[in-house]
């Protein structure tokens, strides 16, 4: 109504961080549990008005505007992780031999996966953009033609084709991490159109913290004032990347294969500025106005980082344990956040 102040646009925004994802996914699951418990019929996505999701968090933004419960999002990755990156390849394949190849994974696994999952929740039928139940903004990187893409939902009358594409080839375009999967390749035709994307890889290059394009899509795109916004941001989980050696050839395989660290340093980089970024216009939105609301849970590893591409039992128990960990300390904070006005 004219006049009336609106209500709260809520925006999630999940990080990549490959297997790392266990953490939010873990988040999410206590999240979810404690909501239901005051409103047991009221889905995850409905507490939300845009989702964020790069690379890892793209596979669980998606999974969750499709209805997914977060118990099932844990369960995935226990159940996925060696698919997804198996290490009898690294017993076949010599490391340096690794250099000659295209990446170090293959896609296929995780491409057959995630639109198995995504199929089911969507009762047997390939779940398109179009389909998700709020509105997602994924990012990837068009390696094609060199630009950053934001493939988002058709939330706004200047969006005329996202919405077209299969939600598992946009999920896959933004998990397909430089070395660790080759760039992604997908054509498409449906009852809304056809057409083709060449190359796309892991949005993290640029948005591995996805939360300020929702900030700007919210604002910029669907007009609400930074008052109106309210931004809960999930990690994966940072390190302290300590570099102790130059840039010398022989230095190859340590930064590439078969832990791609570099890629590491880049992306967990990314998303640390991305915080920066965020406290400083929220501080400079508090100058003139009331600033947005700002909740950011975040877990320090320290020197102790869990590779991107681990998947051993021990691994993933301890990321299952951060998640939990995480959720004991601001589960509190995060509801009371949601119930916010």
């Amino acid at each position: 109504m004219e006049g009336a102040e609106k209500k709260k646009f809520r925006i999630l925004s999940i990080d990549g961080g490959g297997i790392r994802g266990m953490i939010p996914a873990k988040v999410l699951f206590e999240l979810e549990n404690e909501l239901k418990s005051e409103n047991p019929e009221k889905k995850l996505y409905e507490y939300f008005d845009l989702i964020c999701g790069t690379s890892t968090g793209a596979i669980l933004a998606i999974a969750i505007a499709l209805g997914i419960p977060a118990a099932d999002l844990v369960d995935f990755y226990k159940k996925h992780a060696k698919a997804i990156f198996p290490k009898w390849y690294f017993k076949i394949v010599p490391s340096r031999a690794r250099a000659f190849l295209t990446s170090i994974y293959s896609n296929k696994a995780l491409h057959k996966i995630l639109e198995d999952v995504y199929t089911k929740a969507n009762g047997g039928k390939t779940p398109l953009m179009a389909d998700l139940k709020t509105r997602v903004c994924i990012p990837t990187f068009n390696g094609n033609d060199g630009q950053i893409n934001v493939l988002k939902t058709k939330h706004h009358k200047d969006y005329k084709r996202d919405y077209k594409l299969p939600a598992h080839e946009v999920a896959m375009s933004s998990a397909s991490a430089p070395v660790y999967f080759p760039p992604h390749t997908f054509s498409f035709s449906n009852e809304h159109g056809n057409g083709k994307n060449v190359n796309m890889i892991d949005g993290g290059i640029f948005a591995n913290n996805p939360a300020l394009i929702g900030v700007l899509e919210a604002t910029e795109k669907l007009e609400y004032n930074f008052s109106e916004v309210s931004l809960l941001s999930l990690g994966t989980g940072k390190g302290k990347h300590v570099i102790k050696t130059g840039w010398r050839p022989k230095d190859l395989w340590y930064w590439l294969f078969p832990k791609p660290r570099l890629l590491d340093v880049i992306l967990d980089s990314q998303a640390q500025i991305t915080e920066e970024y965020l406290n400083f216009l929220k501080r400079l939105t508090e100058k003139t106005a009331k600033g947005f609301d700002y909740l950011r849970v975040q877990y320090d590893m320290g020197g102790d980082i869990i590779d991107l591409n681990a998947s051993g039992k021990k691994d993933l128990e301890r990321l299952e344990a951060i998640g939990d960990e995480l959720a004991k300390r601001n589960l509190v904070s995060i509801v009371n956040f949601l119930k916010s006005t």
